[in-house]
């Protein structure tokens, strides 16, 4: 998960922080307002986006790579596995994302 702010010309900025609630983040930065790049934002104008990575697809190919080794049912086995893995890093993901969002100070 990536935190951005939309700096005053409309380009998303990131943040190099970490946090699962825009309170969090204001503990971290010790108040509800900072500074970013010479602007002020509040913690309300911080919003959480997936990162653009697709982990499904992803983990299918690993999976169906080392399958390689146990022949075509090793390659169906393994891209299965390495999906419904990766599947599961979205999901979490989209949840973390979601959650910051909807978090309040």
């Amino acid at each position: 998960m990536k935190l951005f702010i939309t700096n005053p010309i409309g380009q998303r900025e990131y943040l190099n922080i970490a946090a699962s609630t825009r309170q969090e983040l204001a503990n971290y930065v010790g108040s509800h307002w900072f500074t970013f790049h010479g602007n002020q934002y509040h913690v309300h104008q911080v919003v959480a986006a997936a990162d653009s990575t697709n982990e499904t697809t992803s983990g299918a190919l690993i999976g169906g790579l080392i399958g390689l080794l146990g022949g075509p049912i090793g390659v169906l086995i393994g891209g299965t596995v390495g999906g419904v893995i990766g599947n599961t890093n979205d999901r979490s993901e989209i949840e973390k994302v979601n959650y910051f969002n909807r978090s309040t100070v």
